[in-house]
């Protein structure tokens, strides 16, 4: 899941969650990452605590699929939304990766994937209602696309990837089409990763991590709690850790397009090279997922 982004050079419709624009979203200002990770997280859920929302993580729910969901992929777009929408789709489709994951969804009759356009969203992107059958399969999900998934870009905590085609250096900024659909590829990747995840795992993580977070904000951000040190066990692991597992996970899948899109030559090689940097700052111990 992205979180609301900003555009460069244009007032946001609305008040989104923290980003970092264009010239932000360099490696010079790395000094301290799990400092800056903690801080990006603590925002994020000090404004879904002030809203009542969700932690920014994915939301899930039990159950079967309504009966109007018969498998395949059901596009929900909004007449005013279908020719940029349309645009992405045909970007994405342009690579055998998409191509690929996309037949995959078309054609299963046991799974129903929604996408949907929204202006809540704006340069963001949000993967949710995940629905398992009785055996824990999971049978139903729904990608949520910003209206404005062409421009903006998230920090590079947790997204080292997206943050990282951003304006720098000798090349120019990637925008338009390919951003978005660098998006979707990190959307397909939360769904890709969720149908293999154990489906009471994530569920418990997800009832859990609100406890976490009101826990957090109201004992004065003491992570050595002990009714967090039960809960993060519980759980395998912090929101903080889950968090970033999940979007890492999304992430190596965006980077699955961007290398069968943009060829590692001359022209997209420094993008490649900030890519990598900013792996090695913020995903190190999960490199191996980008390999």
């Amino acid at each position: 899941m992205m979180p609301p982004l900003t555009s460069k050079g244009k007032q946001s419709r609305q008040a989104h969650a923290p980003a970092l624009n264009r010239a932000k979203a360099r490696p010079s200002f790395l000094n301290s990452a799990a400092r800056l990770h903690l801080l990006f997280y603590l925002l994020l859920i000090l404004v879904c605590a002030a809203s009542e929302a969700a932690p920014p993580l994915a939301e899930a729910s039990a159950g079967a699929a309504t009966s109007k969901e018969s498998g395949g992929i059901r596009e929900i777009i909004p007449d005013r939304f279908q020719k940029r929408y349309e645009r992405w789709k045909l970007e994405y489709l342009s690579t055998r990766a998409g191509r690929a994951q996309w037949e995959r969804y078309a054609r299963d009759k046991s799974f129903t994937l929604t996408i949907t356009v929204t202006e809540a969203k704006g340069g963001g992107a949000g993967t949710d209602q995940y629905r398992w059958d009785e055996s824990g399969r999971l049978i139903a999900a729904t990608i949520t696309l910003g209206d404005q998934i062409d421009e903006g870009y998230p920090s590079p905590v947790n997204y080292p990837v997206i943050s990282s085609l951003s304006h720098a250096g000798p090349y120019p900024g990637i925008t338009g089409s390919i951003l978005a659909a660098t998006k979707m590829a990190h959307e397909f990747g939360h769904v890709n990763r969720t149908a293999q995840t154990d489906a009471q795992l994530f569920q418990l993580q997800n009832r859990l991590i609100p406890v976490y977070n009101r826990i957090l904000l109201s004992n004065g951000i003491n992570v050595r709690d002990p009714r967090l040190l039960e809960l993060s066990g519980q759980m395998t692991g912090t929101p903080v850790k889950i968090g970033q597992d999940r979007e890492l996970w999304a992430e190596a899948n965006a980077l699955a397009y961007l290398r069968e899109r943009c060829p590692d030559d001359g022209t997209y090689r420094p993008m490649f090279k900030a890519i990598r940097h900013a792996i090695e700052e913020y995903a190190k111990e999960h490199i191996e997922r980008f390999r």
